[in-house]
């Protein structure tokens, strides 16, 4: 019976099974009867005339059986051939997918440290590279089998030995594809910091996204962790220099074997005591802070494929910086920014970008850190700012030295610095109010004025101040009581960090009767009342009276003295007739040498009898701090603590002075006119 190989017609891995299946039988068959046809030879003239003859007719017919076996055979070899050519060049199809979706995975990492989405799901991408590992598996057993089968029928195949070394080369290439995905499936599963401090901990994790397959879970890597600066990426990733034969720091417990998860089959590592103890400055021309390095993981580890092959695994981290000191963290994490959005590892920094691409980065990092994005009038403003003009274009570039070093004109500080401290103020005293929208932050001066004079008077908009770093400011349209004019657009004196640690945002708008209404159209009770936090007192302060700091706003002079609040939730502030103003002198008596004291506004008094007033009140209007605890004055942003106030020695020389005081302000002066003088503002209260 001739045999069909038209059942494996169908190509791929399950028709070489097949082929390789049938090929074992037709094998043997072919065999038998060579074997027949042999020992039949050998006793042929020993028979009679007539078995002779009858024997030789068998014998014609089993050659011919025998004839038409060994040309199926080398049809059905050819065809597996022609099968596994076809199967490996899938293979490496495959494979060059395989790579590059990892290719893909790291460059989203990169992008992911500055809030850009994931592409590329870890859990995802091993699971299409274990399915490539069974398929790679299938195929090299399957042209071991080949082999073995070219090994078994030599002796009847006349072209057997060409065709063995074409299926040996074959085999060959998919050790080699096993090799090179091998050695590519390290991954970093979760990352460390992009910014490392010296002599503080930090953590990693790693999976070898091919398993426990071709018996590595028998024998599993142990993995090196080391620092490299950007030269030495570039010697690593060129194949200039073995990946465990460079460094420049010290890593303290940066070596660790992976473990094996039986129930995924997955190979992973967390290293979770890594510690930086020291390292060598790529550059002294950089800044610290400025220069690249990154984390470099390698292992070696031995497969037994063809034949024992020893392996290299080697990763490399993002871009990352290092600081020893929290003084660098903004140009470190500018550094991060820059080469983790515009660069591939190993690749020279980009010196340029357009202003599109660095906006959308911006936007990503703030949402990835505050948990809301820049709004698209953010951006604009933003690229007024950076690129100094009114006309910003998305093809607009901007250099790394005017993103992150160089001053910005007519200020100290460079365009970074004053983005980074905003995110810094947000991210310590504002994000809430960010969060929920309630903060504009980025706008121009120019820009407010516009809006607000679209509203009714007392509509406030916050944002950042131009003119300093770190500092937030309310500006909203001012306008007289019973005032027919427009009003005018005035701006709050920026308040920091510091400030705002002791009275909150929020409770700096309530405590203000200046503003009323959020722009565009929000009263600020029903949008600020709930970041107010009650401040509860303890079983064991209750001897204690309660003391409140609120704000007050101390107007410029051409307007009328400032309404306080007599809000009692938002501190206790009295504005009763008797409220006394002190003059310089009487100013001068005060111990308030320990506080950033700012003086009250004054009015109704000549122009050229006005004292000069605080450096800044020209260009802000000054939220005066008001600390009740048995008396109140008016300070700028309260330095001391509470506990450093010497209240009795301050209450003892203001009152001393208390008669003269109120004479002038119950009208008893001997001057022409109503006097006001400028200095700080002190209410006592019973």
């Amino acid at each position: 019976m001739t045999p069909d190989i038209s059942q494996n017609s169908s190509g791929g891995l399950p028709a070489i099974s097949n082929t390789l299946t049938n090929l074992d039988s037709w094998g043997q068959s072919a065999n038998i009867i060579c074997q027949y046809l042999g020992n039949t030879k050998d006793v042929l003239n020993k028979m009679s005339p007539n078995k002779r003859i009858a024997m030789q007719g068998k014998m014609k017919r089993l050659q011919g059986n025998l004839d038409e076996h060994l040309q199926t055979i080398e049809q059905a070899r050819r065809y597996l051939r022609s099968s596994i050519e076809t199967t490996v060049g899938k293979l490496c199809g495959q494979n060059e997918m395989i790579l590059q979706n990892i290719t893909d995975y790291k460059l989203s990492q990169r992008r992911a440290l500055v809030g850009f989405e994931a592409q590329v799901n870890i859990n995802d991408l091993e699971a299409k590279v274990k399915s490539h590992v069974v398929e790679l598996e299938t195929c090299l057993q399957q042209i071991r089998l080949a082999v073995r089968h070219y090994n078994t029928v030599k002796d009847i195949s006349s072209n057997s030995p060409d065709e063995s070394r074409t299926i040996i080369s074959l085999r060959d290439k998919v050790v080699n594809l096993i090799k090179e995905l091998v050695s590519n499936s390290l991954v970093i599963e979760e990352l460390p910091s992009a910014i490392l401090k010296k002599d503080t901990k930090f953590a990693a994790t790693l999976r070898l996204l091919v398993g426990g397959h071709f018996g590595i879970k028998m024998n599993l890597p142990e993995v090196t962790c080391t620092l490299v600066s950007f030269s030495q990426i570039q010697d690593i990733l060129s194949g200039e220099v073995p990946p465990n034969k460079t460094g420049c720091g010290d890593i303290l417990n940066g070596s660790n074997v992976m473990e094996h998860h039986p129930s995924t089959n997955s190979v992973k590592l967390f290293m979770k005591k890594l510690m930086l103890k020291k390292y060598t400055r790529a550059s002294s021309a950089d800044k610290a802070g400025e220069e690249r390095y990154g984390l470099c993981f390698t292992s070696k580890l031995s497969l037994h494929l063809a034949e024992e092959q020893s392996i290299t695994l080697c990763t490399i981290s993002p871009s990352l910086a290092l600081i020893v000191h929290t003084r660098q963290i903004s140009l470190a994490e500018a550094t991060v920014i820059w080469d983790n959005s515009f660069c591939q590892n190993g690749e020279k920094p980009v010196e340029e970008v357009t202003w599109n691409q660095l906006g959308k980065v911006l936007s990503s990092w703030f949402k990835m850190h505050t948990g809301k994005g820049l709004s698209d009038n953010n951006v604009r403003c933003l690229g007024r700012k950076l690129l100094r003009s009114d006309h910003v274009s998305d093809k607009d570039t901007v250099s790394w030295k005017v993103f992150a070093k160089e001053n910005q004109a007519d200020r100290t500080f460079s365009f970074w610095d004053w983005v980074y401290s905003a995110y810094d103020l947000i991210d310590k005293c504002l994000t809430d109010l960010w969060k929920d929208g309630l903060v504009e932050g980025f706008i121009s001066k120019d820009e407010v004025q516009s809006l607000l004079y679209k509203c009714e008077p007392n509509t406030f908009i916050l944002r950042f101040s131009d003119s300093m770093v770190g500092g937030i400011s309310a500006s909203w349209l001012h306008q007289e009581p019973g005032g027919r004019s427009l009003g005018e657009i005035l701006h709050l004196e920026p308040s920091t960090h510091r400030g705002l640690s002791y009275i909150s945002l929020a409770e700096r708008i309530m405590g203000l009767p200046d503003l009323k209404v959020l722009y565009p159209n929000k009263p600020k009770n029903q949008v600020f009342s709930k970041y107010i936090q009650k401040r509860e007192m303890g079983a064991s302060d209750t001897a204690y009276v309660r003391q409140n700091i609120s704000v007050s706003v101390d107007l410029p002079r051409h307007h009328s003295a400032p309404l306080l609040s007599n809000d009692s939730s938002f501190g206790s502030t009295l504005n009763s007739p008797c409220t006394p103003y002190l003059d310089d002198d009487l100013f001068d008596s005060l111990d308030c040498s320990d506080f950033n004291v700012s003086p009250t506004g004054a009015h109704d008094m000549p122009e050229d009898q006005y004292p000069t007033p605080h450096s800044d009140s020209s260009i802000y209007t000054h939220p005066d701090s008001m600390l009740t605890e048995s008396s109140m004055y008016s300070v700028g942003d309260i330095e001391p603590s509470l506990a450093e106030l010497d209240l009795d020695s301050l209450i003892n020389t203001a009152q001393n002075n208390l008669n003269s005081i109120s004479n002038i302000n119950n009208g008893n002066s001997s001057t022409d006119h109503d006097m006001f003088f400028w200095g700080p503002l002190v209410t006592f209260s019973k």
